[in-house]
């Protein structure tokens, strides 16, 4: 009787468990966990600091991606490596590419900076979710609506924060974009298109020009350590350098997501 009831006990929980969901960079498994919380924890491919554009797939992480349920990322430009992923995944395997299901073809994949795209994703992810994982469909809907409430009520403060002191920074590299458009404050200058590309002397001409012109306050940088072109142009214009990846935070809470945007607005306070 007992090896019964522990039998029924396994396949109950087996029926119950949560979709094995792989993610391409630390941001979306993030995202993805406060969606997933209650249910299962999504794995990362990419680790975090890595640069996601210097990245190749090895067969650990090949061995992961098959035996995924849903596999996501931001799209096969931003992630070097998943260029050819569609082509190496099972048949069963669900996928989802952020940037064209959010109607973004700027290969811009920094959307963890905007509130906007966050919640729009949040609920594409979500969807996925509750398309492969119906079983789970009420706590996926719940998980959604308490990350977009709390992703708003992120926003509504910042922005209130930000009319106050407006931020006046440079970035070392064209990461930001997605923020600026949501939330209407843009750097004054990026010095690299990637973290490691840039236009050559005449765009740096231009660069400098823009740089005497408007007084800029802070370098921001994902990096621990920027390029020393950054660098340079730092200590030229008594720029402070902050670097995202160890701004402190004030309410280490709250979920990892929130966390990110956290970081970033506190970043931005220091460049008024």
């Amino acid at each position: 009787m007992r090896l019964l009831i522990l039998i029924v006990c396994l396949q109950a929980g087996s029926l119950l468990a949560g979709p094995r969901v792989v993610t391409s960079i630390a941001p979306l498994q993030e995202l993805t966990a406060s969606l997933m919380t209650g249910v299962a924890t999504p794995q990362s491919i990419i680790a975090a600091g890595a640069s996601t554009h210097h990245f190749a797939l090895r067969p650990s992480h090949m061995r992961l991606l098959q035996q995924a349920d849903l596999v996501i990322w931001i799209d096969s430009q931003f992630e070097a490596g998943f260029a050819r992923l569609a082509e190496t995944l099972p048949r069963s395997a669900s996928q989802l590419e952020l940037l064209p299901a959010l109607g973004i073809d700027d290969h811009d994949g920094h959307i963890w900076f905007s509130a906007q795209l966050l919640q729009q994703a949040s609920e594409i992810i979500a969807a996925r979710l509750i398309e492969i994982d119906p079983a789970h469909a009420p706590q996926y809907r719940q998980n959604a609506r308490q990350l977009v409430d709390e992703i708003a009520a992120w926003r509504e403060q910042t922005l209130l924060q930000l009319q106050r002191q407006p931020p006046r920074f440079i970035t070392d590299h064209r990461f930001s974009h997605h923020f600026e458009e949501d939330m209407g404050y843009a750097s004054i200058a990026a010095i690299h298109d990637q973290h490691d590309d840039h236009g050559g002397l005449g765009e740096l001409e231009k660069l400098e020009a823009r740089l005497r012109a408007q007084k800029a306050s802070c370098l921001l940088t994902l990096e621990s350590t920027p390029s020393p072109l950054a660098l340079e142009l730092a200590q030229k214009y008594n720029l402070k350098v902050i670097s995202l990846a160890i701004v402190p935070l004030d309410s280490p809470q709250s979920a990892p997501i929130i966390r990110r945007l956290q970081q970033f607005a506190a970043a931005l306070y220091q460049c008024a």
